[in-house]
């Protein structure tokens, strides 16, 4: 029988280099933000340590570096062993300058919706999401492709 991994407890964010100054930032709870120093990551972790670590740790990635990141996640779902959980937990990725970042991330949790229905922070994290807050207009949502290689992989909302 293939198990799935423990599931993390709490939704947490792991912040990139590019998204450092939203540690102060009264978006999220303090106690709910990681750094890469935070998570035994050096200044500088190539981002396919940081997407390992995301994975060990059960965090959901800020960036504003989103094409590497994805790249990098697309390349450790597709390394994953066979009947073994490679399912993330959700991608954030934002415009570059804190002030934008505060701004989109603010008002975010208002806007986000997903096939039609309303979806929260922890949504994102619980079913591999990805959510783009482009400078001007509405929040970009899709899910990461279907990474789990676990037999009959994940149904979408499956409690970890």
């Amino acid at each position: 029988m293939a198990h799935f991994r423990p599931a993390p407890r709490e939704l947490t964010f792991l912040l990139d280099e590019d998204v450092q100054g939203l540690i102060d930032s009264a978006v999220w709870p303090r106690k709910r933000v990681k750094t890469l120093l935070d998570v035994d990551l050096p200044s500088g972790a190539a981002d396919k340590d940081i997407v390992e670590r995301a994975y060990e740790r059960g965090l959901t990635i800020v960036t504003a570096n989103r094409e590497h990141f994805r790249k990098a996640i697309f390349d450790f779902q597709r390394r994953a062993r066979s009947g073994k959980c490679s399912c993330l937990y959700g991608l954030i990725a934002l415009p570059s300058g804190k002030a934008t970042q505060e701004r989109l991330l603010k008002s975010a949790g208002r806007r986000l919706r997903f096939a039609g229905r309303a979806l929260t922070w922890k949504d994102v994290w619980r079913r591999n999401i990805e959510v783009r807050l482009p400078r001007t207009g509405e929040p970009l949502i899709s899910t990461l492709p279907p990474p789990c290689k676990l037999r009959g992989g994940h149904v979408p909302g499956d409690v970890r």
